[in-house]
């Protein structure tokens, strides 16, 4: 009887097999984490981004007695200021959906003068181009 050393071919092809499979279900979970990764990434940006713009809108609202907040429906943009409404809310990375108006009067489109004595909800939806959303409901108001 001889001493024979080394794999048949059924047990290299089943080896190369295990590997193969196991090779797939870490890709797999690779892959997942990375999807993961990228759209919490992404909802943490958006979350500063809409964080920003309430800051800079309460910021007006506390600093001005009268300012002015654009929305533009057609490129979803918004702009504040204090006699021009010229500065842009948020950045161009995201679709921006807003709804300002005060408590029990309805929200306000187009172009506003905004009374900073008066209390101001804002309604604030930002799209990425994935298809993901934030959105934010907050009231702002002077004390």
């Amino acid at each position: 009887m001889k001493n024979e050393r080394g794999l048949t071919l059924v047990e290299l092809l089943a080896a190369i097999t295990i590997l193969f499979i196991i090779s797939a279900i870490i890709y797999s979970v690779f892959f997942g984490f990375n999807k993961n990764y990228s759209q919490i990434s992404e909802k943490n940006s958006m979350d500063q981004t809409a964080n920003v713009i309430i800051a800079t809108v309460k910021q007006h609202h506390l600093k001005y007695d009268q300012y002015k907040i654009s929305y533009d429906e057609t490129k979803k943009t918004a702009y504040i200021g204090e006699k021009v409404a010229d500065k842009l809310l948020g950045d161009t990375r995201y679709d921006l959906e807003i709804e300002i108006g005060y408590p029990d009067a309805g929200a306000i489109s187009g172009s506003k003068n905004i009374d900073s004595s008066l209390p101001l909800s804002i309604h604030l939806t930002l799209n990425d181009k994935t298809g993901q959303t934030y959105e934010v409901k907050t009231i702002i108001k002077r004390y």
